[in-house]
């Protein structure tokens, strides 16, 4: 359990949004956090407290001052929450053109209206091929807002509904763990790619979207190839009904070290990724996104490699 209700967090998270996404007051955004509160940036970096979150929010919202910002959905458990936040630009052409990418956040509540930790999860390419775009079809920072902008339409399917117990999403959910901790162990992805339904969807934001259990299975396959010491500790989880939200840290054991342990977090050589899975019943789910900055994990894999970490030869 939390140190604070649900319904405290709650309501400092209204003021959160009311600031932020509502009134675009950064200034005021910013002094939600406390002196020594973390934010983590997975392109643009680490800020201290809200003596450093505070200018840089400013200056950077400065910068897209056409941006909008819409949450999709937002889960309160314990004295954390995570959010699925649209970041949108106005269509410069007038022929109804989207422009926009999303990202995830983890916030957690410190007490007294104030939070101490954000973490910001994107893909950097993302964001850049939508401005450029964007600048290209004549966009400008001083093009008009337009605040009725929301997600991209069936960027995720629905949540399946209607919701199974908490119970069996949270057993599913450490199956889900167990089958990824077997395929490292055993090389067979057969068997982790087997509990997505047929019409499952498999968004990565690095690899692209994958339809359906067989091209699942394909990708995984072949992405897990080069990297059977890769293991797969868990930060922490939420449930949301048929949701599951977790921080999943993508880690290669230290060359030089004990690589028995399988579960600590204290790795130098791994990158953080915020995995969105919807349940759909009977030991299945039906949707799986996996939100990173891959030149996290290019920068991982290229310090383990000189490291002294080994990639193994495969066949052509």
């Amino acid at each position: 359990m939390g140190k604070f209700s649900n319904a405290e967090v709650e309501e400092a998270f209204a003021e959160y949004r009311r600031r932020g996404v509502g009134e675009e007051d950064w200034a005021g955004w910013a002094q939600l956090f406390t002196d020594d509160a973390v934010y983590i940036e997975h392109f643009l970096g680490r800020f201290n407290g809200a003596q450093e979150i505070g200018p840089w929010i400013e200056a950077c919202m400065a910068e897209y001052k056409a941006m909008t910002l819409w949450m999709d959905w937002w889960v309160v458990d314990d004295d954390r929450v995570a959010l699925y936040i649209w970041n949108n630009l106005p269509d410069p052409t007038g022929t109804g053109k989207r422009y926009g990418f999303p990202n995830t956040t983890v916030l957690h509540y410190a007490g007294g209206g104030q939070w101490d930790y954000e973490e910001d999860f994107y893909n950097p390419a993302d964001a850049t091929r939508v401005w450029t775009e964007w600048f290209q079809d004549g966009g400008r920072n001083h093009t008009p807002q337009d605040h009725s902008l929301e997600g991209i339409a069936d960027w995720a399917p629905a949540v399946p509904e209607p919701a199974f117990p908490a119970d069996e999403v949270d057993a599913e959910f450490h199956k889900y763990r167990e089958r990824g901790n077997l395929a490292v162990a055993t090389g067979d992805w057969d068997q982790w790619a087997d509990q997505f339904t047929a019409d499952a969807r498999y968004r990565e934001h690095h690899y692209g979207t994958f339809d359906g259990q067989d091209e699942i299975r394909a990708w995984i396959t072949k992405t897990m190839g080069p990297f059977p010491d890769m293991y797969f500790p868990l930060d922490h989880y939420m449930i949301d009904g048929n949701r599951v939200i977790a921080v999943i840290p993508n880690c290669l054991p230290d060359p030089a070290g004990d690589s028995s342990d399988r579960t600590s977090l204290d790795t130098p050589y791994r990158f953080d990724v915020h995995v969105i899975l919807h349940y759909a019943g009977e030991g299945k789910w039906s949707y799986e996104e996996d939100v990173y900055n891959p030149k996290e994990a290019e920068d991982c894999v290229a310090k383990w490699v000189h490291a002294g970490g080994q990639m193994p030869k495969l066949p052509s």
